[in-house]
């Protein structure tokens, strides 16, 4: 059989490319990478920028794998914006704070990159799951207390099932696979309990207060989740809106997803795309 086939397809539509083990810091011990997935098409001039999204995975702290969710993370790109995918230094050779170190250096190491994948250094995006989200969360809180390197302008946060508060997590059932709950690791600690006041200054809780700059938050959260449980996105929201700080909450009503394909359907990427495309 033999047949002709006419495809109507416009040719410079927003495509996406990957380029892959991006070195941005090297600690001796250890170097960390990005993966850059970035918005491509057939014709693109010099100048064409695009807004980053520096995005944080969720690995429990442990360590993180970087290639599984590109095809997800090019629904992103394909909408317009650059993914850098942050691989940060795992709980098990590096306690917390040493995770917002990482987000510093990523952030500082992108301008030398900018050129490369049409970055708009104008408009970057913390975006994290899970204990990504926590880092995301936590890195803009000790910024705006002066906690840690000075970070460049943030436009928005967006925080996906995030594990925010130690002590709430600390009070849920550990999955049957986990053997050792990983915000004790996260620590340094043998368990939480205990080290509560540790718990707490590793928690967004007790830094936020009015009168600090915090870039707008936008909080998704699965109403059933059940690794993280969504209390800490519910008591996150009102904690942020009682001191008066711009914070947008989107709970989904009957989801149990803990990130996944259901955080990059169109419904959830619609409302990451206009958090964005409205704050600049």
């Amino acid at each position: 059989m033999r047949k002709k086939v006419k495809i109507d397809v416009n040719s410079n539509e927003l495509q996406w490319l990957y380029s892959q083990d991006w070195e941005y810091f090297d600690y001796g011990n250890c170097k960390r990478h990005l993966q850059i997935i970035f918005p491509y098409k057939r014709e693109m001039s010099n100048d064409e920028r695009y807004p980053l999204i520096l995005c944080i995975p969720g690995s429990a702290w442990h360590k993180q794998e970087m290639y599984n969710d590109i095809p997800q993370y090019a629904t992103l790109a394909k909408r317009g914006y650059v993914v850098a995918v942050m691989e940060y230094r795992e709980s098990d050779i590096a306690i917390f704070p040493a995770q917002i170190e990482d987000v510093c250096n990523a952030l500082k190491f992108l301008p030398a990159i900018a050129d490369n994948f049409h970055i708009d250094l104008s408009r970057i995006y913390l975006m994290g799951n899970s204990s990504g989200g926590h880092i995301a969360m936590m890195s803009a809180l000790f910024n705006a207390h002066g906690l840690c390197e000075k970070m460049p302008k943030i436009s928005g946060i967006i925080a996906e099932s995030a594990s925010t508060d130690i002590l709430i997590c600390a009070k849920e059932a550990l999955p049957p696979w986990m053997q050792v709950r990983p915000s004790a690791v996260l620590l340094g600690v043998d368990a939480i309990e205990g080290n509560e006041e540790l718990a707490r200054k590793a928690s967004c809780d007790m830094y936020i207060i009015e009168n600090i700059e915090l870039p707008p938050v936008l909080l998704i959260h699965s109403e059933y989740d059940p690794i993280v449980s969504v209390e800490n996105s519910r008591m996150l929201y009102e904690k942020l809106h009682t001191t008066q700080h711009e914070v947008y909450y989107y709970e989904l009503e009957g989801n149990d997803a803990h990130g996944g394909v259901i955080y990059y359907s169109d419904v959830v990427l619609d409302v990451i795309q206009e958090f964005c495309s409205e704050r600049r």
